[in-house]
């Protein structure tokens, strides 16, 4: 089986499934209630779907579950960036706060975003039990853990954060990233998902079956894309620009809510 489908596929929904969502993070409340509430029928929907495929074992099946898992963690992405699920604490960083009681601070601003993704990891875990098509569930963790990485790196040191995105509703979360060079963690952790993606693919290339190829191919390029944005976080790269020409210009009259 031709390893290209999958491949172009993944890169396809991660560049589109980000750009939509940061295009529908500038509109309007109403626009975004609206978003919220169609994401939700299909993370409904997606459920089911990845009830439907857990014994599938074609590559069909394998394009199915990971479809599931990223329209789950587009609810998990929107409902974040869009402010409704967040964090206790809405405050910026103090500026005498370091070491533990910083840590705590930043976690407050996100606890409740976490819970909500580890909880959905139990879900679909459960829903999994037993399943032969392991991919949605595969997925989704390979997601969390990605995010996970680059959250303690932000929070660590990333010198080339790009926070233009950042809508002004969580532009309290900037006082608690790191703009310091990249260190020891930084290395360790990307070089441990650039392992993994090599790992997955070379998985792919020598798979038994269509399947496991496809299945494969789709983590491993998931994998690489996590090490592109680790990477991000410490070069001078002009990510920026992969979605920036899609959003309009930022009228700096707006609310900073919107």
């Amino acid at each position: 089986m031709s390893l290209a489908a999958p491949i172009l596929a993944m890169l396809a929904l991660w560049w589109f499934s980000t750009g939509a969502i940061l295009v529908l993070g500038e509109r309007s409340d109403a626009a975004r209630r609206l978003a919220m509430v169609i994401v939700s029928v299909l993370a409904l929907a997606s459920l089911a779907g990845l009830w439907a495929v857990r014994d599938v074992t074609t590559p069909a099946g394998a394009y199915a579950g990971a479809m599931c898992a990223l329209v789950l963690w587009a609810w998990h992405e929107m409902s974040f960036l869009f402010g409704y699920l967040t964090g206790p604490n809405r405050q910026p960083c103090a500026d005498n706060l370091t070491g533990w009681p910083r840590f705590r601070a930043a976690a407050a601003t996100l606890m409740h975003h976490e819970l909500a993704i580890a909880a959905t990891v139990v879900l679909i875990g459960v829903m999994s039990i037993g399943a032969a098509n392991m991919v949605a569930l595969q997925l989704f963790v390979l997601l969390f853990a990605l995010r996970l990485s680059s959250k303690f790196n932000l929070f660590l040191g990333a010198p080339h954060f790009t926070d233009q995105f950042l809508p002004g509703r969580l532009g309290h979360l900037r006082s608690y990233f790191s703009p310091r060079p990249a260190g020891g963690f930084f290395v360790v952790t990307t070089s441990v998902i650039a392992l993994v993606a090599g790992a997955l693919i070379w998985s792919a290339a020598t798979a038994a079956s269509p399947f496991e190829a496809a299945a494969f191919a789709l983590l491993g390029t998931l994998a690489a894309l996590g090490v592109l944005e680790h990477l991000f976080l410490a070069l001078p790269l002009p990510d920026a620009a992969l979605w920036r020409w899609l959003l309009p210009a930022r009228d700096p009259r707006r609310s900073p809510d919107l």
